[in-house]
This record gives structure tokens, C-alpha cells and sequence, in this order.
């Protein structure tokens, strides 16, 4: 065990790391405490994930029973836990396995998940994705492409005689200039209203950052730290360097193109700690070739006291 960490702090190390896409950093801190036995059987389920997570489907199904055998969880964590490692057989193309696991599921809770869909989509061979249960809505969508084939005569004449009179008071708002250009009062050309920075993107050639109109609450300070981001809600990850940094953003250096207005989750690595400072939203603001810049949006309240400090720190 490590000594500067506990077993409840090498877990949760490895849930920060396992949230940010650092799997195999993680498992090591999930194998770590596993080693206490208050921790051992969601360790070795949290190790699974990752190694699921990471492709290495076998490790997974193995970790997975290990922690199961632990008899340490409820009856509800049970399901869900056999659910996950049924999907890691699915992925090994172990479907008899599968429809073992996913039947023991439904006997104890049959309302569960998509079991229904993915135990028929398995026994007929499996290949392509699981299909989605018929909601209401669309049954909804069902009845209403039904009757508008009943309806279709009607509703054309309708439509018609509504057409034959929109055609006639077209005519006499024309006469009255209601569609005429009107002069806007800017001088010049229509390109020279326009702006400039939307000249460059329809000529091919990105916005340049303005860095006259960038006026801080919070001075940022120079900073060289590794930092780790990930898309919120999809997949995507990647590394970078924190350039500059301040209680409310900061600047990265990475090789990874991100788009301005994408939200994500920030994983900062101080020099001086082992634990990472977790941005749990931060926007891009602006990018520029192999550098954006971010916005911190949703920062936790001891987070943010860790950032102020180490730009404090920093600026000393």
C-alpha cells in the first residue's frame, strides 16, 4: 500500500483517474485498495470497468467475478454489476454466457433496462445493434402516419384552396412595397457592413483571437502543468500542457483540435501533489493553432480554494 495514500484515498484517486479516460492509471489505484477489505469488492468491479473500458474484455469478465464473489454488495448493485459483465461478453461474442447472466437479471427483476431487446437481439445471432423498445411516442407517430393516409384526400384540398388564396393577397401586398429592400442607413457596401470577423470565415480563414477586448476579473499566471481533458457526455479525450491559469480559466497547449463552445471536463496534475484538481465543466472560449483557452464553468467549492491557492502560489 502506498504510504502516503490510504486505501479510501487510492480509491478515490482511481475514480478521478477512471473519470477522465486514465484507465490504466486507475486500475493501479483500484488494485491498491483492494488490498483492504472494505474496499475490495467495489475495487475490483471499478477495475473491471476500466479494463472494459480499455478493451481488455477477458481481464474484465475475471475482475468482474472477483468482486461479485466478495458478496459485498446489495441485490440491486448485483443486477447492475452482472448487467455491465454481461455486456463485456456480448463483446467477446460469448452469447450463450450472455443469455445466462441477462436471464439470471430478468428472473430477479424483470422490468430491467433493455433486457427484453437484448436477449431477443442475441438469440437472433446478435450481429448489428441492440434495437430500442417501441416507446409511446412512437406508437403515437404510428397512428398519426396511419390516419393522415385517411386523411390525405382532404387535407390536399385544403391545402389548395389555401394556397389559391395566399397567391391572391400576395399580389396586393406587393403593391404596397411591403417586400422592398430598405436602405439600413450604414454607408457603404453590403461586404463593408459586414463584419470582419465574419469575412475571414466565409473566405476560408478562422477569426483571429482579439485579444484587446480580453479584460480579466482574475489575472492569469504562468503555469507549466500536464493536464488531461474529456468531452462531456461523449467519447473523446486528450493531454495537454496549462500554460496560464486563474480561479475562473486557463490556457492549454495540446495537439488536440477542440471547437469553441465545447464543453469539457479538466483533470489538472499541480507538481506538488498527488491529487489532481478536477474541473467539472469548463468551456472553450477560443482557439488557436495548438492552444484554446477555457473557461471554468462548474468548479467545486474546495476545488476552487485549491486553485486560488496555487495561483497565489504561483504569482509569489
Amino acid at each position: 500500500m502506498d504510504k502516503q495514500m490510504t486505501a479510501g484515498e487510492c480509491y478515490e484517486h482511481g475514480l478521478v483517474l477512471k473519470r477522465v479516460r486514465m484507465f490504466h492509471q486507475a486500475i493501479d489505484d483500484f488494485k491498491k485498495a483492494a488490498a483492504d477489505p472494505l474496499y475490495t469488492g467495489k475495487a475490483h468491479v471499478q477495475t473491471a470497468l476500466c479494463l472494459s473500458a480499455a478493451g481488455r474484455h477477458e481481464e474484465a469478465i475475471m475482475a468482474f467475478r472477483q468482486g461479485l464473489a466478495t458478496r459485498t454488495f446489495s441485490p440491486e448493485e448485483e443486477r447492475h454489476i452482472l448487467y455491465h459483465m454481461g455486456q463485456t461478453l456480448e463483446s467477446l461474442g460469448r452469447y450463450t454466457e450472455c443469455l445466462e447472466v441477462y436471464a439470471w437479471i430478468r428472473k430477479e427483476d424483470p422490468g430491467f433496462g433493455d433486457l427484453t431487446q437484448r436477449m431477443k437481439h442475441l438469440r437472433a445471432g446478435g450481429s448489428g445493434p441492440v434495437p430500442s423498445a417501441q416507446g409511446p411516442w412512437q406508437a403515437w407517430i404510428d397512428e398519426v402516419c396511419t390516419r393522415s393516409r385517411v386523411l390525405k384526400p382532404q387535407m390536399v384540398a385544403a391545402l389548395e384552396r389555401a394556397g389559391h388564396w395566399l397567391s391572391r393577397q400576395a399580389g396586393g401586398l406587393k403593391n404596397r412595397n411591403l417586400f422592398e429592400r430598405r436602405n439600413t442607413g450604414f454607408p457603404g457596401t453590403a461586404d463593408q457592413r459586414a463584419p470582419q470577423a465574419f469575412k475571414q470565415i466565409r473566405q476560408g480563414r478562422p477569426a483571429p483571437r482579439d485579444r484587446t477586448i480580453e479584460s480579466r476579473l482574475h489575472p492569469r499566471v504562468p503555469v507549466r502543468l500536464r493536464s488531461h481533458f474529456s468531452l462531456k457526455g461523449r467519447e473523446g479525450a486528450g493531454e495537454g500542457e496549462l500554460r496560464d491559469l486563474s480561479p475562473k480559466g486557463c490556457r492549454v497547449r495540446s495537439f488536440v483540435a477542440v471547437l469553441v463552445g465545447t464543453d469539457l471536463e479538466c483533470c489538472i496534475f499541480p507538481q506538488d501533489t498527488a491529487n489532481p484538481f478536477i474541473i467539472d465543466g469548463a468551456t472553450v472560449r477560443w482557439t488557436s493553432p495548438q492552444e484554446f483557452g477555457l473557461a471554468f464553468t462548474n468548479v467545486r467549492p474546495g476545488v476552487q480554494r485549491q486553485i486560488s491557492q496555487l495561483c497565489r502560489t504561483q504569482a509569489a
